[in-house]
């Protein structure tokens, strides 16, 4: 195993460093215009770029209709556009239109609200990179997003712990980043990583009776809080097994082989496996699992780190019906906000993940005109909007300066659902399910309860 993940580590490297030496033989004067081209795209364009074409060379862009100016209040949302394009465009345009609901109404405390894009291409590095040239040369006074607990982790120790700046992620579940944040101004809207390993442990073991359960994980932070909460549970129930196989996401799994891995896996009778690896490593392990298995799939439930339409898109067959997907949201984004986002950039659905930036951002403008107008401490206030009080949702945004007068404490509810802040930061009221990847009209035997 060691082999295989060495061989492939070296063809991964030395593939890296010839694309990347490549990207630089373009002339300085090349680049500069072409970023001077990218900076005013509109949202649909910069959607609609190939992915061919490197353009994220600067990696900052900003709406060509609401640009900074030294009158504006600028917040950051991270997304790994050239990456992930669809995925960033629905949380982009659910940005935008956030933007637009609190401009309507005045923006913040009289300044309008600018959101600035940044593509961190889903690399931890660059994530940090560019969390740190947002808040430095854009003046932003919040960040939204990444998405993934690493990312998180580097700006919440190379970045934020010299910059005194709110961050609000949708989908960084890692406990420890509650740990890493410590006082300063974090939170996140996504459920994390206990309540995820319950949900988990109680569908696959509880409900369905699996026993001998698997665990391919990354090394990654959340792969490695998920795999041991799994463990730990599991073992707490009698006439259990649990064991696992750890993947670098450097490992280009597509060219290793694994059947060797996949065959043991199936002779020592596990019946379930749960998959935490990356968004571009899922469909890989599942395409391996299809080819070596004999016989009927076990049960397989692959986490959040993988969004429903991008497994769907590998065409990957049958397994798909012994597939379930975590969800730490619900399945169906609010119509309202869905149509608004499809008719803005022409698709035919919008993830969950919208709503739940829409919110946030919402959330922090309620929270600074608190803080500019009652001079409350921005996390503090933050943690009044969405606590437990008087209710309100974003149509209140006009509003909560004089609402605050009289109740202190609200009870946030968006598109998301209702937004309840503890102490750590955790959403102590996100919306977990564990669903089929695609609907079913009978249930096969491996979505079965085990006898």
């Amino acid at each position: 195993m060691l082999k295989l993940i060495k061989t492939s580590l070296f063809k991964f490297t030395r593939r890296f460093a010839l694309l990347t030496a490549g990207l630089f033989v373009f002339s300085s004067t090349a680049i500069a215009k072409n970023n001077d081209e990218i900076i005013s795209l509109s949202l649909q364009e910069l959607m609609n770029i190939p992915l061919t074409e490197h353009y994220s060379q600067k990696g900052i862009f900003q709406s060509d209709t609401n640009k900074i100016s030294e009158h504006t209040i600028n917040f950051g949302i991270l997304a790994p556009i050239s990456s992930f394009p669809a995925y960033s465009g629905e949380i982009i345009a659910a940005a935008d239109l956030a933007t637009q609901h609190i401009n309507k109404y005045g923006g913040i405390n009289g300044k309008r609200l600018v959101m600035i894009r940044a593509d961190d291409e889903e690399n931890t590095p660059v994530s940090a990179e560019l969390a740190k040239t947002l808040i430095e040369q854009y003046q932003a006074q919040a960040l939204f997003g990444p998405a993934t607990s690493t990312s998180v982790a580097y700006i919440l120790e190379q970045v934020l712990s010299n910059h005194s700046v709110p961050l609000i992620t949708q989908g960084a579940s890692a406990v420890k980043l509650s740990e890493l944040a410590g006082d300063a101004p974090f939170w996140r809207m996504i459920a994390n990583n206990h309540q995820q390993v319950e949900q988990m442990v109680n569908h696959v073991h509880n409900k369905l009776n699996h026993k001998k359960v698997f665990v391919i994980k990354g090394r990654d932070i959340y792969s490695q809080e998920i795999g041991s909460g799994i463990k730990k549970l599991m073992q707490m129930h009698p006439d259990t097994k649990v064991d696992d196989l750890t993947l670098s996401s450097l490992v280009d799994i597509e060219g290793m082989n694994l059947s060797e891995e996949v065959s043991n896996i199936q002779a020592q009778g596990y019946t379930a496996i749960i998959i935490t690896l990356a968004n571009h490593q899922m469909t890989d392990i599942l395409r391996k699992i299809s080819e070596h298995w004999k016989g009927d799939f076990p049960l397989i439930l692959a986490a959040d780190t993988a969004k429903p339409t991008y497994l769907l898109n590998a065409n990957l067959g049958d397994i798909y019906h012994c597939t379930l997907t975590y969800v730490s949201t619900p399945a169906e984004l609010d119509p309202e906000i869905r149509n608004k986002i499809t008719s803005l950039l022409n698709v035919d659905s919008a993830a969950f993940d919208a709503a739940y930036i829409y919110d946030a951002i919402v959330i922090i403008a309620m929270a600074k005109q608190l803080e500019l107008h009652y001079d409350i401490d921005l996390k503090a206030a933050v943690n009044k909007i969405a606590g437990n009080g008087h209710p309100i949702s974003h149509l209140d945004y006009p509003d909560i300066v004089k609402l605050y007068k009289t109740h202190k404490n609200f009870s946030y509810s968006g598109y998301s659902g209702r937004v309840w802040f503890n102490q750590h930061g955790d959403n102590i009221k996100a919306i977990m399910d564990i669903i089929p990847l695609l609907p079913l009209e009978t249930t096969p035997d491996c979505l079965r309860p085990q006898k």
